[in-house]
């Protein structure tokens, strides 16, 4: 019975002119959205490949010089973007996808593409993900928004209910159709860019399957959400005027209005500091051992006592290069204690949005795709930390080198190609997406509670329904 319902609600579907017009608009906006990321992620790739050859040669052919100015020539270690971001870009274009490697700082990431697009940017956030959070739930708003007040007033609600249909059934069969509707058109416009997204570079996420899968699960809680409550504001109304009235209601403030509000009300309770002042601060982590004189002291003694001799002329490093390094390593905790507190910052900004979410599940739906596609904060951090890892290494072979090859020469040493080419470029493997599960729980519990309570919710609706036409 189920069955038969859902084909046949399908098949009223195709018969439908307003169903057909809206299903080639979104087919056409699917396809569109997906040939736009795909192209934006061949785009990233090509430019991230030329930037890094460019590096390499600039680094390698720099001639002659001392190891630590080579340390503030430096290096940049450049993001690679995951195929899944063909998918959903998440803060992609927002997030920096390059670091510069230099001495003494652990700078942010730069190269921000919005900042580049001007009015023009917008139009970079169209995706595949952006279209089945946004518009695919007003498309189901408008294909179900008679699906049982338009029963009640042709007078065959009553009459499937004499015949024996329970609540449940109806309501399975419904849904059923609905998503059999949505498949036919969000299938064919996204298979297509699987090959195109495989083929136009970036790295593989390790666990590509997993986060496949599991942006199939998220997309198909939300829709069976959607359609829960479609069905249950239809069941309600007693007019399909009066529900589609409702369900465009519903659409505009809690699938439009709703998310932009939680954004701008999370960063007005938890702003930011700007620029300037992370800068400052930023400087103030780089200059920790020359503003410890105490330390500073103690480091000295140590170092003497470690080869046994009373004057630093009388070292067998050079210990210039050793206080460099020892500064640098002296930075190490306060620059994870300033990036902890930005990141401490944008966590409560998260959790606002996560609060607005009780009232609009593509709010979780947002976090959780973003996250499964390896582009959202999450995983910018995770870039960020191995390319500071990276760094660290590379600053430490430099000051070594000028430490114990300088002899009498001290800062007037140079080293060559010989040194620089033994300097690894930098290499990122994106997170499994287990290793990072625990920022996502509570997206996935709200979806998941948000499809249960779609369904309880149309279930009592039409049941509701349904009694009221025995009365």
């Amino acid at each position: 019975m189920i069955a038969a319902i859902a084909l046949n609600e399908l098949r009223l579907c195709l018969r439908n002119g307003t169903f057909v017009g809206l299903a080639v608009a979104m087919l056409a906006l699917i396809a569109g959205a997906t040939a736009l990321s795909v192209q934006r992620l061949a785009t990233f790739d090509r430019e991230r490949a030329a930037a890094e050859a460019i590096d390499r040669e600039v680094w390698d052919g720099q001639g002659a010089r001392n190891p630590h100015s080579a340390a503030h020539f430096a290096r940049y270690a450049f993001k690679p973007v995951p195929q899944l971001a063909a998918f959903d870009p998440g803060v992609t274009d927002y997030a920096g996808l390059a670091l510069w490697m230099e001495a003494h700082y652990q700078n942010p990431a730069v190269f921000r593409r919005a900042e580049d697009l001007g009015d023009a940017g917008r139009f970079g956030d169209l995706s595949p993900a952006w279209i089945l959070q946004f518009a695919a739930p007003l498309f189901l708003f408008l294909i179900l928004f008679s699906a049982i007040a338009g029963e009640r007033e042709q007078g065959t609600l009553r009459q499937m209910a004499a015949g024996g249909i329970a609540p449940p059934t109806l309501l399975a069969g419904k849904l059923a159709g609905a998503g059999l509707a949505t498949a036919a058109i969000v299938v064919p416009a996204l298979i297509p860019g699987l090959p195109l997204a495989r083929s136009s570079g970036g790295p593989v996420l390790p666990d590509l399957a997993l986060r496949s899968g599991g942006l199939l699960v998220a997309y198909g809680l939300y829709f069976v959400a959607v359609g829960g409550i479609a069905l249950g504001v239809s069941a309600l109304c007693r007019e399909k005027r009066t529900a589609l009235i409702a369900l465009v209601a519903i659409w505009a403030v809690s699938f439009v209005l709703l998310p932009r509000l939680s954004a701008s009300l999370a960063v007005t309770l938890h702003p930011t500091p700007e620029a300037a002042e992370l800068s400052k601060q930023l400087r103030e982590a780089s200059s920790a051992l020359r503003r410890d004189t105490a330390y500073q002291e103690k480091m000295e003694r140590e170092i003497l006592a470690q080869y046994g001799v009373d004057k630093v002329e009388d070292l067998p490093i050079n210990y210039g290069a050793y206080s460099l390094q020892q500064s640098e390593e002296r930075a190490h905790p306060q620059f994870e204690a300033f990036y902890a507190r930005l990141d401490a910052i944008h966590g409560r900004q998260e959790n606002v949005i996560m609060a607005a979410s009780i009232l609009s599940p593509v709010l979780a739906l947002e976090t959780l795709s973003a996250g499964l596609a390896g582009a959202d904060r999450h995983h910018q951090r995770a870039f960020a930390g191995a390319a500071e890892a990276h760094r660290r290494i590379m600053i430490k072979q430099l000051n070594d080198d000028l430490m114990f090859n300088a002899g009498e020469a001290g800062y007037g040493y140079t080293a060559d190609a010989t040194l620089w080419r033994q300097i690894d470029d930098f290499t990122y493997t994106p997170p499994r997406f287990a290793s990072v599960l625990s920022h996502y729980a509570l997206s996935a519990l709200v979806l998941l509670l948000y499809a249960g309570g779609g369904i309880a919710f149309a279930a009592f609706a039409l049941n509701r329904a349904q009694k009221g036409i025995a009365a």
